[in-house]
């Protein structure tokens, strides 16, 4: 994605890595994904599973914004607030580039020892290694139906704009 000056790209999170998580709660960021100091960790769900997503602050703040300018006394704003922007939390790589993740968050998404991260541009997920692998293998069961919904699809003219 290119910025509005065009001149330069925005970091994006990229590829997909196994990583161990340490006694401590501490995962070892590959160099790939260590795009800011400061990132903002907070729960995720998805058919069904339990994961994490990470952005950088500056990310997560955009977020925020437009969130916030949704209508505030909607049912299902104030649900996905209260789920998702509600856990978010800013941690800090150390000088190891290795990233604490919260208890509360480890224990509902389930990590242990082993997690897996996946680059989505904006944002990156973590997964626990079992849990990516049976999301991954339904991935690939439907992968020419999924390949065929999103070739039909149009860029939308407000692109960048994801969540």
């Amino acid at each position: 994605m290119k910025s509005n000056s065009g001149s330069r790209s925005t970091p994006r999170f990229r590829g997909r890595f196994d990583v161990k998580i340490d006694p401590k709660g501490r995962l070892s960021l590959p160099p790939a994904l260590r795009l800011s100091r400061q990132l903002v960790i907070t729960n995720h769900r998805l058919t069904g599973r339990n994961a994490l997503h990470v952005y950088t602050l500056s990310s997560w703040e955009k977020l925020e914004n437009r969130i916030g300018r949704l209508p505030q006394l909607d049912a299902n704003v104030q649900a996905f607030e209260r789920f998702y922007v509600s856990g978010g939390q800013v941690v800090e790589l150390d000088s190891q580039g290795r990233m604490l993740l919260p208890s509360g968050l480890r224990k509902f998404a389930q990590l242990e020892s082993e997690a897996v991260l996946v680059g989505l541009g904006d944002k990156f997920e973590v997964w626990s290694q079992p849990l990516w692998e049976t999301l991954f293998g339904e991935m690939i069961a439907d992968f020419d139906q999924t390949l065929q919904k999103v070739a039909s699809l149009e860029v939308s003219s407000s692109e960048g704009n994801e969540t």
